[in-house]
């Protein structure tokens, strides 16, 4: 089953180093991460940036490539240069059972020397 965008909005995905927005109900890129929404579209993509930096200084927000995915085309393009780059992605589709916790990342991730703590994704009521 594909996962969908709630809402459009900015996600990031710091396995692949990517910020995308992402408009509504447009399926979310299958790759080798985890897509997490961390700003509403009311904001700028430098807005956004700036705030990523002052939230996670472990990442370099400034320089992390930006997309905008706003039709389910554009997200197979997207996967399409994906895979020709070599980079990870749509090898399979994620589901609900497969999608690694950030917990898990983060503690993969201290493993391996990254020290960026992880991003929580957003309370839902």
């Amino acid at each position: 089953m594909d996962r969908r965008a709630s809402k459009t909005a900015y996600f990031l995905n710091r396995a692949l180093g990517y910020l995308a927005l992402i408009g509504r109900n447009v399926r979310l890129p299958e790759s080798g991460g985890v897509w997490i929404l961390v700003a509403d579209a009311v904001h700028a993509p430098w807005e956004v940036a700036d705030l990523l930096s002052a939230s996670y200084p472990g990442i370099d927000a400034q320089r992390l490539p930006f997309i905008a995915l706003l039709t389910d085309f554009d997200v197979e393009e997207f996967e399409r240069e994906m895979q020709a780059s070599g980079r990870p992605a749509a090898a399979t589709p994620a589901s609900e059972e497969t999608l690694v916790s950030e917990e898990t990342l983060a503690s993969e991730e201290a493993e391996d020397g990254d020290q960026t703590p992880p991003i929580p994704e957003p309370a839902t009521r």
